[in-house]
């Protein structure tokens, strides 16, 4: 038994490594993936859907847009540049597609999305009343 271990001494010691790195680096992966808040966003008939999102200020949102319509291509439009944040989110999804973004912890407040679509003549899609709210609420640390 002891010549045993003694020819794969070398193997095994990689095989610890291995399995100690990855159990140090894998923790804060699966911590960051799971912080993030995955709300589901429908988009059609000239409304978002939900058309008020609340979240907690600092968390991390995944927002999975869907757009309904089968012909109608839509637009999730965020500005918050004017409340001195450094987000500006506008993101085109086309008729029957699905698209994921992934907005940054936020402060609280109130903040306008928006789908900024328009035909020629035609009145625009938030004009249509295709808009919501994004509130972000104190955490209670604040």
């Amino acid at each position: 038994m002891n010549r045993f271990l003694t020819g794969y001494r070398g193997l095994l010691w990689a095989v610890i490594g291995i399995t100690s790195l990855w159990l140090l680096l894998t923790p804060p992966v699966l911590q960051a993936a799971a912080a993030a808040r995955s709300i589901a966003v429908t988009m059609g008939d000239y409304k978002f859907s939900p058309d008020e999102i609340r979240v907690q200020a600092g968390d991390s949102v995944r927002l999975e847009l869907t757009n309904t319509d089968g012909v109608t291509p839509h637009n999730f439009t965020l500005q918050a540049k004017a409340a001195g944040l450094d987000v500006n989110v506008d993101v085109d999804v086309g008729a029957g597609k699905t698209e994921i973004i992934d907005l940054p912890p936020l402060a609280a407040g109130s903040y306008s999305f928006h789908c900024n679509k328009k035909l020629l003549f035609m009145k625009s899609h938030r004009e249509h009343g295709m808009e919501g709210k994004l509130i972000v609420e104190p955490t209670g640390r604040d």
